[in-house]
């Protein structure tokens, strides 16, 4: 991911967030364009999952899924790379550098989920799609709120006194930012938990259907469900600012002589010289 990621982006990396949010909606719109105009599904606000079930859209939803999957964990790890380079620089104590670890894990997990998803369709493989659903949605929130803890540290630790009234204002601005977006998907999850849960167990209980007693509850499960979805993409664009930092973001390549010996060339002869550590411009950014 991280080779792939600096390899594509290197010094603008904060590109990177935005096209990942720009290929989820993208992505998602073109799905739910196609299941709505082939009437593979309806056009008010089905579930996510209901509008890649059928070809030729489900090839569509797969891919777009699984790529929307490995930019989020692209996103995750480089946070994490960077936040790492500012907590070493500050000499940071080791609860700090391990809840950094931590995030990391986290938005892996998540990204994971999403990556199941995409390959196990809810009308065919449920258990395997809800457990994806899982870690994509309730870990990508604990997720979210990690990320807004280590902003607030880094607001303190990564703080100059030649830091000029702009930049104040951007790390605050993406510090609040970072707790509404994480509160409301936290909100959303609950909302959209509750009403699914609602739903289905009133539906089995003969209650009505999404098309008439039910439809109210059916209505706010898939909505709160999109926006769900929306708002855990958009926190990624917080982290564009400190993106905007990273510079030099290669890897060192050593390969074995065969006697225990290393050399940094590669066997065509090729020099593959690299650091696996952002090196960060003067100006201090959240």
């Amino acid at each position: 991911m991280f080779l792939a990621a600096s390899w594509c982006f290197g010094r603008y990396m904060w590109i990177l967030p935005i096209i990942t949010l720009v290929w989820f909606m993208v992505s998602m719109g073109t799905t739910y364009g196609i299941a709505v105009a082939l009437n593979h599904t309806f056009p008010d606000f089905p579930y996510i999952s209901y509008t890649g079930v059928e070809a030729p859209e489900k090839g569509i939803f797969t891919f777009a899924i699984v790529v929307t999957s490995l930019m989020f964990a692209a996103n995750a790890e480089m946070r994490f790379l960077f936040v790492r380079e500012i907590f070493s620089e500050k000499k940071m104590n080791k609860r700090w550098m391990q809840t950094n670890s931590a995030g990391l894990v986290l938005g892996w997990i998540s990204s994971f989920g999403l990556f199941v998803m995409g390959f196990f369709q809810v009308d065919v493989m449920k258990p395997p799609y809800y457990f994806g659903a899982f870690l994509f949605f309730v870990v990508a929130i604990v997720y979210l709120w990690f990320q807004t803890v280590i902003t607030w540290k880094l607001r303190h630790v990564a703080q100059k006194q030649k830091d000029g009234k702009v930049w104040r204002a951007i790390r605050l601005f993406v510090w609040i930012f970072q707790i509404l977006n994480s509160a409301a998907a936290t909100i959303l999850l609950i909302l959209f938990s509750v009403s699914k849960i609602t739903y289905k167990l009133q539906r089995k209980a003969d209650m009505g259907t999404k098309w008439d007693t039910l439809r109210g509850v059916f209505l706010l499960s898939t909505t709160t469900e999109w926006l769900l979805a929306f708002s855990i993409m958009v926190y990624v664009l917080t982290f564009i600012p400190g993106f905007k930092r990273l510079r030099n973001i290669k890897v060192k390549v050593t390969v074995d002589k065969g006697r225990g010996e290393k050399s940094g060339a590669i066997p065509n002869g090729d020099q593959q010289e690299m650091s696996d550590r952002s090196r960060l411009t003067e100006n201090p950014q959240v």
